[in-house]
Order: C-alpha cells, then sequence, then structure tokens
C-alpha cells in the first residue's frame, strides 16, 4: 500500500477548497445580480485577500521588517503554493515575473469562462503585496496569457521604467 502523505493531502485539499470557493461565490453574485456586479465585487475581494495572505506569510516566515527582499520571500510562497510556474529577474530593487502557467487562468479556461479575461485581479492582487510591505513599487501588467500570449510579464517597479522581455 502506498504511503499517505497527510501534508500533502492537506495542502491539496485546502488549494482546491480555496479554487472553488473563489468561483463559486462569484458565480452566484454573477447568477443573483450580474456580471457587472461579480466583477465589481470580485475587485473589492482581492483588495483585501492578499492583506490576509502577506500577513500570514509574514508570520510563517517570521519577517519583522518590510524590505525588498522579504518581500521576494514571501511572494515566492505565494506563487508556489498557488501552483504558479515563473521565472523571476531582479534589477536593482525592481522585480519582473515571467509567468509560464497561471492556476487562475488554468481554473478559469477549465470552466469555459474565459470571457471573464482580461481582467484588474492580478495588478489589484500584486499591488496589494507590495502596499503590505510598504514598498514603493507599481505593480504593471505587460503581455498576459489571458490576452493569447504564451506568458505573462508582471513588473514590479520603483519608476516607470520598461523592462526588455525575459
Amino acid at each position: 500500500m502506498k504511503k499517505i502523505n497527510k501534508k500533502s493531502i492537506n495542502t491539496q485539499y485546502f488549494k482546491r477548497s480555496y479554487f472553488a470557493l473563489d468561483g463559486l461565490w462569484f458565480a452566484m453574485v454573477e447568477k443573483n445580480f450580474s456580471l457587472g456586479e461579480a466583477l465589481k465585487i470580485d475587485e473589492e475581494v482581492w483588495k483585501v485577500l492578499p492583506k490576509i495572505q502577506a500577513r500570514e506569510v509574514k508570520k510563517l516566515l517570521n519577517l519583522k521588517k518590510n524590505t525588498f527582499s522579504n518581500f521576494l520571500d514571501a511572494l515566492k510562497i505565494k506563487l508556489e503554493a498557488e501552483g504558479y510556474c515563473y521565472q523571476e529577474r531582479i534589477i536593482d530593487k525592481d522585480l519582473s515575473l515571467l509567468i509560464k502557467k497561471c492556476p487562475w487562468y488554468e481554473i478559469i479556461k477549465k470552466s469555459q469562462r474565459e470571457y471573464l479575461l482580461p481582467n484588474n485581479i492580478c495588478r489589484i492582487d500584486f499591488q496589494t503585496w507590495v502596499e503590505e510591505f510598504h514598498l514603493s513599487l507599481k505593480v504593471k501588467i505587460g503581455p498576459c496569457i489571458c490576452k493569447g500570449n504564451l506568458n505573462c510579464e508582471i513588473y514590479f517597479t520603483s519608476e516607470d521604467k520598461k523592462y526588455k522581455k525575459h
């Protein structure tokens, strides 16, 4: 008999529940009110949830200071926990992410709800993480998978800088 990895099962259980709950509440609001109302509430939810996530990761990693390095460590936890496949590039204290696989896009595509994309959620989510670390970075979304590109490019910049593509 195969040995059961309880920690892995718990992680997958909560990950599946997390993604399912996000889609279910959205679908119920859309059904009972309207797509516009669901999108508006979705943005409000994503202004709060990343705060909770970032604060929890800070506690879990025992991050006492709001530094760029601590932000990177915490952000990696988020990206890996949610199932992103990505590459990072750091120039000075600016960051760019090349996302090769986005779990949120995969879920939306699987549920045949691509008409919801693109939206403002990615920028709100990542910008809120930045703000929880009190960094002076602005999040900019470049080309993205949901617009038909092969990858997403997300820039965390301290100025209006343009990056060369990865």
